[in-house]
């Protein structure tokens, strides 16, 4: 029985790293995502303790120079807000980015996967049909052999 070889084997390896490559730019943009959601929570947090600071020392007595100071932290918090969404959203798009790689190094992996085992199936096929040519080959040799003895 002759023995299966996949001609496109090292194609297939390689398509196979590809896949595993685009796992792990998958998984770092995913992980990126995630600290700039977290980024995104702790900005729009100190925003809100800023502003409810800043209510709270309304009712209370309280300096125009330390007002001015509330208002630029405020300012500057939204400033880092603002900011923690385009990262924010440059992360997602990312990610989207990252899941199309993935799906295609996914899809030329899966084509060449399929493309081995229809090969695989006609060498197996191929193999069946040799091995019945020999037994019949055999069979009819015997039967030749038996009919010139008996015959």
């Amino acid at each position: 029985m002759k023995r299966f070889r996949f001609r496109l084997e090292k194609v297939l390896d390689l398509r196979r790293m590809s896949e595993e490559k685009a796992q792990r730019r998958m998984a770092e943009a995913q992980r990126a995502r995630a600290l700039q959601e977290e980024a995104r929570m702790t900005a729009d947090s100190a925003l809100a303790n800023q502003i409810s600071g800043l209510r709270a020392e309304r009712s209370a007595t309280f300096l125009v120079g330390d007002a001015l100071t509330g208002v630029r932290y405020g300012q500057r918090l939204r400033r880092e807000l603002a900011d923690a969404d385009v990262r924010l959203e440059r992360a997602v798009h990312l990610v989207g980015d990252r899941r199309r790689e993935l799906a295609e190094a996914m899809k030329q992996k899966k084509s060449l996967e399929i493309l081995k085992e229809k090969r695989f199936a006609e060498h197996l096929g191929e193999n069946q049909r040799i091995e019945q040519y020999a037994m019949d080959d055999e069979a009819g040799q015997r039967l030749a052999r038996e009919r010139a003895v008996n015959g």
